[in-house]
């Protein structure tokens, strides 16, 4: 599926609100495939980018979760 690129932007704001207004939404590659009906490559790009805007993180395993940042302890 090719995506124009107000769909992509569409694309990027649906994911990142559904883990906002989810915050322990935890998903791995094919799940986030289907619930937002896009395929593997789109997913992979969209989902990265959240990553690398630290809007979300990867677990260990693969799964992607929202990021919440730690808060450095004043010393």
């Amino acid at each position: 599926m090719t995506l124009n690129p107000d769909r992509i932007g569409d694309l990027v704001v649906r994911m990142q609100g559904d883990f906002l207004d989810a915050p322990t939404l935890t998903l791995r590659l094919p799940d986030a495939e289907r619930r937002f009906r896009v395929d593997r490559i789109t997913c992979e790009a969209v989902l990265g980018a959240l990553v690398d805007s630290q809007v979300l993180a990867r677990t260990r395993d693969g799964a992607y979760v929202r990021f919440f940042p730690r808060l450095a302890h004043a010393a």
